[in-house]
C-alpha cells in the first residue's frame, strides 16, 4: 500500500528522472510512455486498495519515499517493486481466501495478476 499511496511522488519524480525528463506527461519517449502506462496500473491497485483500508477502517498508512535521480536505480526499484507486489498481493488472496473473504480475495487477486 505504501507504494501505492506515494504514486504521484513516484511519477513527479520519474518524470524528471535522468531518461525521461516527461515534465509535460506527453512525451513520446518510450520510458516516458512507460512510466505513464505503469502509473496509471498503480493508480488502480491504489484507488482499490485505498478503499479497502479506508472502508475496512484497519489501516492509515501516509510514507515519502527518497529515491535519487538515477534511472537505472529508479527503474530497477520499480521492477523488483512489481515482483514484490505480485507476491505479496498473492499471499494476501490466498489468506483472504483462507478467511472466508471473498471479496477481499478477488480484489487482491486482480491486482496480483496486474503486477505479474
Amino acid at each position: 500500500m505504501i507504494t501505492e499511496e506515494a504514486l504521484l511522488t513516484y511519477q513527479t519524480m520519474l518524470n524528471i528522472t535522468d531518461g525521461v525528463l516527461d515534465e509535460t506527461c506527453s512525451s513520446l519517449t518510450s520510458w516516458a510512455i512507460w512510466t505513464r502506462a505503469w502509473t496509471a496500473e498503480e493508480n488502480r491497485h491504489g484507488n482499490m486498495l485505498h478503499k479497502y483500508l479506508y472502508l475496512s477502517g484497519r489501516v492509515d498508512m501516509r510514507q515519502d519515499p527518497k529515491i535519487e535521480n538515477n534511472p537505472y536505480l529508479t527503474f530497477i526499484y520499480t521492477s523488483f517493486q512489481e515482483r514484490e507486489t505480485f507476491i505479496s498481493h498473492k499471499n494476501t488472496t490466498k489468506l483472504a481466501w483462507e478467511h472466508g473473504n471473498a471479496k477481499l480475495a478477488k480484489l487482491f487477486g486482480f491486482v496480483a495478476s496486474d503486477e505479474k
